[in-house]
């Protein structure tokens, strides 16, 4: 009886405490991947690497969410919220957003943005801080966003 409950025990804890982390993890290196191919692109253009900013990545992450959810329709929808948000915190003088939707990975999602004139102009713009964040809903849709500020 005292072994069954032990294994009862081990497996919840298994489960509880290991599937959070591995969620975190995902989200870290989905978002650390796109960093990664946006810098590669920007030092192959001579460009410095930008660097990740919390507030910013909070932002892109609620954006995502919000578009995964249907609370706000895919797109910029809030753009001006959010950079007048960085602008006063970090004094930021010009913000960019990007954003994607579709089941991609990293890679996927950046060749897409390099292969638009306007999204392109963000990753190889005058821009030195960057937020991204990604949702998915339950049909399975994932929505990105990448926020470039100086």
């Amino acid at each position: 009886m005292i072994t069954i409950f032990y294994k009862l025990n081990l497996c919840i804890i298994f489960l509880i405490g290991f599937h959070p982390g591995n969620r975190e993890r995902n989200l870290e290196t989905m978002e650390s991947d796109i960093l990664k191919y946006v810098n590669e692109d920007r030092m192959a253009h001579g460009l410095s690497p930008l660097q990740m900013n919390q507030l910013e990545s909070s932002l892109a992450s609620k954006h995502s969410l919000d578009m995964s959810l249907g609370k706000v329709k895919f797109g910029h929808d809030g753009f001006n919220a959010r950079a007048k948000t960085i602008q006063k915190a970090l004094g930021s003088t010009e913000v960019g957003e990007n954003v994607a939707e579709g089941s991609m990975t990293a890679r996927e999602v950046v060749d897409g943005w390099l292969h638009s004139p306007g999204h392109k102009k963000n990753i190889e713009g005058n821009f030195t801080l960057t937020g991204i964040g990604y949702a998915s809903n339950k049909k399975g849709d994932i929505y990105f966003t990448q926020i470039f500020s100086r």
